[in-house]
């Protein structure tokens, strides 16, 4: 086929941007607010795919074959295989290729109950301690301030001794409350 003798059409670069744009008029600023006042198309979101768990039944979609779901990749996007009653086993299987038969019911989280506190229990405890440590304590006084009766020390210093045992009950008795009014009910 013979070339035309016929030169190429020149087109403008102001043709160019007017076919791109839609429109013959206008300057650049217009043709710019207009580019901007339009709103972008929302991107459209694929619907995310179902998330495996342990136990979910699934099969290939070309096949009957219902395996059970022994494991779950990290990503989510792999899972191992297994067919149940052998030891068939099948590793990294894409969720792509699988059709979910039967989902199992996800366990909520282990929440921990809040442990029941026997007030009782914590009264007796608290009180077995306070006497146990107050005796403990009479009795130490007790063979101390002999001992320094003996060696002569003053009536005040042994009253000193006195008074530390009873500031350590009337202590021991405040502490008891405040632990006691914490206690819930």
């Amino acid at each position: 086929m013979a070339k035309s003798a016929r030169p190429a059409k020149k087109t403008t670069a102001k043709k160019t941007v007017a076919k791109a744009t839609g429109s013959n008029s206008g300057s650049v600023a217009e043709r710019l607010a207009r580019a901007l006042s339009q709103k972008p198309a929302a991107p459209v979101e694929e619907p995310e795919p179902p998330r495996a768990s342990v136990g979910d039944k699934v099969t290939f979609k070309q096949s009957d074959t219902v395996y059970t779901i022994s494991r779950v990749s990290p990503n989510g996007r792999q899972v191992d295989l297994r067919l149940e009653g052998t030891n068939i086993e099948r590793f990294r299987v894409n969720l792509d290729d699988l059709a979910f038969l039967e989902r199992s019911t996800p366990r909520a989280p282990a929440r921990l109950a809040k442990p029941s506190i026997d007030t009782e229990e914590v009264r007796e405890h608290l009180t077995t301690a306070q006497h146990s440590s107050m005796d403990h304590l009479s009795a130490e006084i007790a063979i101390l301030k002999k001992y320094l009766k003996d060696k002569g020390v003053r009536a005040s210093a042994l009253k000193a001794l006195d008074d530390l045992c009873d500031e350590t009950q009337a202590r021991w008795a405040e502490v008891v409350a405040e632990i006691l009014d914490s206690l819930p009910g």
